[in-house]
């Protein structure tokens, strides 16, 4: 686990199988439950992190986030990269993990890494486009397997999109992202990307209102390529609506909005600007 990097999982996966409309917004939020979160993907900043790990979580604490979601943890042990975030005041939110290290010979050494940062979300990022729906109902299998094991030790195992969940049909008429959801346990999440979806041509709120309570954490992300913070998008280009995204995911089990950004992995900028978003919405 210790070299594990996203472009490693990547390949494992694809191998292995304003004020008043904020005042309003936020107080739809259902009684007694408790508002979500505000992380970041650590991904957002991946070359700022290999100069400068620990500058990188006292930058991300600075901006306001109260957690962090790992894709890959630069040669850092479990016990290492926790001090890190506990010295930081944060929490780690999430890692994107490779569905290989969710296999039934893996998944102990997945989940006692985690426990060890104190992770209890396991979202796997990518598993390749499958050519079949029978495929996809064998990810679903697998990945349903998996989220029996995990919940025994207290974590959530969840699938992540891109744009090909959406946009790859197979001839019964169901998409990627159907044909995993049709067919697995009710117990493995959905790690939203509402930029993707967007990107896709489809609506986030249809595929919430589809699925309910199957997303813990979203990743609030804009249309990419663009300026890679949320609420600005390129000229001509429909991005999220998030208000009505806002209404929608906090209706159900949310415990997590988790901030990425493609733009600019150099610099803390980009995540400061969502940061800033979700806080003018009421979210942070």
């Amino acid at each position: 686990m210790k070299n594990f990097s996203r472009r490693n999982f990547l390949r494992a996966g694809a191998t292995a199988v304003v004020a008043a409309p904020v005042i309003s917004q936020a107080s739809m939020l259902i009684p007694g439950k408790r508002k979500p979160q505000v992380g970041v993907q650590m991904y957002s900043i991946r070359e700022y992190c290999k100069k400068d790990l620990p500058g990188a979580f006292a930058g991300i604490k600075k901006i306001g986030y109260a957690g962090v979601e790992f894709a890959g943890y630069y040669g850092k042990s479990a016990k290492e990269l926790r001090k890190m975030i506990d010295d930081n005041g944060l929490v780690a939110c999430g890692t994107h993990t490779g569905i290989a290290t969710l296999a039934p010979d893996k998944i102990q050494e997945t989940i006692a890494f985690n426990k060890i940062l104190g992770n209890k979300y396991l979202m796997v990022p990518h598993i390749g486009r499958p050519k079949t729906a029978d495929e996809c109902k064998k990810i679903a299998a697998h990945l349903s397997v998996a989220a029996v094991t995990a919940k025994v030790s207290g974590m959530y195992v969840g699938y992540h999109n891109h744009q090909h969940e959406f946009k790859d049909k197979y001839p019964c008429g169901k998409c990627m992202w159907e044909m995993i959801f049709d067919n697995a346990s009710p117990l493995v999440c959905q790690q939203m990307d509402v930029g993707h979806v967007v990107a896709a041509g489809e609506d986030p709120v249809y595929w919430l209102n589809k699925y309910p309570n199957r997303v813990r954490t979203l990743h609030a992300k804009e249309v990419y390529p663009g300026p890679g913070i949320l609420g600005q998008v390129p000229e001509g280009v429909k991005g999220v609506d998030w208000d009505a995204l806002f209404v929608a995911v906090e209706k159900g089990v949310l415990d997590w909005y988790i901030v990425e950004s493609e733009a600019d992995p150099k610099t803390l900028d980009k995540i400061a600007g969502g940061f800033e978003f979700l806080k003018a919405k009421g979210r942070a």
